[in-house]
């Protein structure tokens, strides 16, 4: 792969959108609404309806989450900040791109310009100890007549937005759906504008696309399950990574999540300009300097069929380790020729997108991933199966590995298998996120190991692991994995201290 100039640090954020989809399928359930009330734009109208001010920042408000990580995100806040209650694009599209806070939805801004109103917004996240406000943006201006092209009246609607944006300290854009999603002209203006007029602005772009890889347009059946059976999206996001300083691989369904994820950033990580934000699967962010979207929070508990509201301490020990190690943009990615495949069978009204719903859906996703490293050799371990591996060496030196879960014959779980990893440079600290069987790190290169300690990512004492008898690497194994402390579900994540013999 052809090495690209490497940039670090930027900073993720935590999505309200699934909480705010929590929020309405809990409603449902009290009053007795079927599943599909939660489907399509119907379950999206709902959704929209929790954002508010109470709601974001009120006693036990959804601003009081994430203590002791949330001054390295940003709060989004996502779709419906900025329109009326009861407004909806399936009948009112041109109402999204206004960047003014509704009024009504948040009172404490009423009476304000539209900039001191962001600036109101920024800074009470900033008093509950978060970064700032991220703002989801519709991809399109207040009014936009969807069948005319971006214009020189958008440019300046445009340029107005982001300056308010810098009057109000306001520095990070989700640039999402609407009239020009996918018109890169317009997404390249937005970044370029930004960089001009208000270089603190991150403005991150997404092609929005189906939730699911392969599943329409598929121009190839071979390629079925996979992101690039789809010319149409890839080209597109070939061309927006290009240029994009956040580049978003979109919503995914959770049943399929990681390989969905994963087949993604294998496709666009080698072809990105910036940053790669992999939203909610943290651990793969993690491991391979990526940034995150993180969607899951307690409002989830007993709605969340797939345990994320369960697997809170997972965040924490991403952040924390990106404390460390930061995500990165550029250097060498390594894409695994093995494609490996999960499968879920979908319940008749079971999620929001209509495609699935009663299908059995197929993922693929390259058995392995690596960034500035040689890829992870993946072997099936006591199941039979193999999981997915992905590594990276941070341009500071800091080395990160995760083993990730399958979905396959409708249960999400951690497969086992032995994973063997080459250690480069000489890293004084390894990260090893989720579980396997047994993961082995190994030099090649003469240098030898002193001593080698593990303990868990959230804390607590530090246990010596033995060395090998060459000296050239160490073993994690299931006993090593139960150094992990964690108050939830949340898989383990372990840090290992490195110190090598003189040379």
């Amino acid at each position: 792969m052809k090495k690209q100039t490497e940039t670090c640090a930027m900073h993720g954020y935590w999505c309200t959108w699934l909480t705010q989809n929590y929020l309405a399928g809990k409603s449902c359930a009290e009053e007795k609404r079927t599943e599909q009330s939660l489907i399509g734009d119907q379950g999206a109208k709902l959704a929209r309806s929790y954002m508010n001010e109470k709601a974001v920042f009120e006693k036990d408000g959804w601003a009081e989450q994430w203590e002791g990580v949330k001054s390295d995100l940003y709060l989004m806040l996502d779709d419906g900040w900025d329109v009326p209650y009861g407004v909806h694009p399936a009948d009112r599209r041109d109402a999204f791109g206004s960047i003014e806070v509704n009024e009504e939805r948040f009172p404490c801004t009423a009476g304000k310009t539209p900039a001191e109103r962001l600036s109101v917004l920024n800074e009470r996240a900033k008093a509950c100890g978060w970064k700032g406000i991220g703002i989801w943006v519709a991809a399109q201006r207040c009014g936009k007549d969807y069948e005319k092209p971006f214009s020189a009246v958008d440019e300046a609607y445009w340029r107005e937005r982001i300056l308010w944006c810098k009057q109000a300290g306001v520095t990070y854009w989700k640039v999402d759906w609407g009239t020009l999603e996918h018109d890169n002209a317009f997404r390249r203006f937005l970044s370029e504008t930004a960089k001009e007029l208000f270089p603190a602005l991150t403005v991150e772009h997404a092609i929005c696309c189906p939730p699911l890889n392969g599943v329409e347009n598929v121009s190839d059946p071979d390629l079925h399950g996979r992101f690039c059976g789809d010319p149409k999206t890839c080209a597109l996001a070939e061309t927006a990574v290009s240029f994009s300083e956040v580049f978003r691989t979109y919503d995914v369904l959770q049943p399929l999540s990681v390989a969905t994820t994963l087949d993604r950033a294998g496709y666009l990580l080698p072809r990105a300009k910036g940053f790669l934000n992999v939203e909610d699967e943290v651990y793969l962010a993690a491991a391979l300097g990526c940034q995150t979207g993180v969607m899951r929070g307690i409002y989830g508990k007993g709605i969340d069929a797939w345990d994320d509201s369960e697997r809170l301490e997972e965040v924490k020990a991403a952040i924390l380790w990106q404390r460390t190690a930061p995500p990165f943009a550029g250097g060498t990615c390594t894409v695994g020729d093995e494609i490996l495949f999960d499968d879920y069978t979908f319940r008749d009204d079971e999620v929001w997108y209509w495609g699935a719903n009663g299908k059995r859906i197929v993922q693929g996703a390259p058995v392995s991933l690596a960034r500035n490293l040689p890829l992870p050799l993946v072997r099936a371990g006591k199941s039979g199966e193999k999981p997915f591996a992905v590594a990276s060496l941070h341009p500071n030196g800091n080395y990160a590995v995760a083993v990730l879960p399958r979905t396959i014959g409708g249960k999400r779980s951690y497969v086992g298998g032995e994973i063997v990893c080459t250690l480069c440079g000489r890293p004084d600290r390894i990260a090893l996120f989720g579980v396997a069987d047994s993961v082995v790190f190994r030099r090649e290169d003469g240098v030898k190991l002193k001593r080698v300690t593990a303990k868990s990512m959230l804390g607590g004492g530090e246990t010596e692991i033995p060395v090998f008898a060459e000296k050239d690497g160490f073993t994690a194994d299931r006993n090593v994995f139960r150094l992990w402390r964690a108050n939830d579900r949340s898989a383990p994540a372990l840090l290992f201290a490195i110190e090598y013999e003189n040379l």
